[in-house]
C-alpha cells in the first residue's frame, strides 16, 4: 500500500499508469503472502521473483519520469532519486535471484543457502550497485559476472547522470530567482 500511494503521488491522474501498477501489484502481493505462510517450489519462486522484478523495474520508471519532469530541486526530487537507486538494488535483487534458480552454483554459496536466505543477494546488489564489493560473496559464472559489472556500471552512470541533471535544474531554479 505504501508503495502504491507513492506511485499515485507521481503519476498524476494517469489512469493507464495507475491500472498498469495494480494489475502488477495484486500477483506480487498474493505471492509475497503465499510465501509468508507456505514453502514456494523453485518454479513458483521463480513465478513470483519475475513478477516482483517487472514491478520493480516499473515502479522506479514512473519515480524516474517524476524525476526527470520536475522544474525545480525540491525534497521530493531528492527524495525520489534516492527511491530509484534502492529500487534499482532491489531490481538487481531479483535479476540475482532468477539467475540462480536457472543455473544454481552462480555466486559462491551454495544454492540452498541463497534458497533459504534470497535476503543474501539484496545485501549483494546493494554491495555491487554501490561498487562497494566486500568480497564475501561472488558471482562464479560468466552470466552472474556480467549481471554484476552491468549493475556497477549502471549504479555509476544513474548517480552520474542525477547528480547532473539535479545540479542543473538547481543553476537554473537560482538563475530564475536572482532575477526576481
Amino acid at each position: 500500500m505504501i508503495i502504491l500511494t507513492a506511485v499515485l503521488s507521481v503519476i498524476g491522474d494517469k489512469k493507464l499508469s495507475l491500472a498498469a501498477s495494480i494489475t502488477l501489484m495484486l500477483p506480487c502481493l498474493f505471492f509475497v503472502w503465499y510465501a509468508y505462510f507456505y514453502t514456494l517450489e523453485e518454479h513458483m519462486l521463480m513465478a513470483s521473483t519475475v513478477i516482483q522484478a517487472m514491478f520493480l523495474a516499473y515502479i522506479p520508471l514512473l519515480i524516474f519520469l517524476f524525476i526527470f519532469r520536475a522544474s525545480v530541486v525540491t525534497r521530493d526530487v531528492v527524495s525520489a532519486a534516492l527511491v530509484v537507486y534502492l529500487f534499482l538494488a532491489m531490481f538487481f535483487a531479483k535479476l540475482y535471484l532468477m539467475l540462480e534458480l536457472a543455473y544454481p552454483g552462480s555466486f559462491s554459496l551454495s544454492h540452498e543457502t541463497i534458497i533459504d536466505n534470497p535476503g543474501i543477494l539484496r545485501y549483494f546488489s546493494m554491495v555491487t550497485l554501490s561498487t562497494l564489493g566486500y568480497g564475501d560473496l561472488s558471482p562464479v559464472n560468466d552470466k552472474s559476472q556480467t549481471l554484476a559489472g552491468m549493475e556497477a556500471i549502471f549504479g555509476q552512470i544513474y548517480l552520474a547522470v542525477l547528480i547532473a541533471r539535479l545540479v542543473a535544474m538547481q543553476g537554473v531554479s537560482a538563475k530564475t530567482f536572482s532575477k526576481k
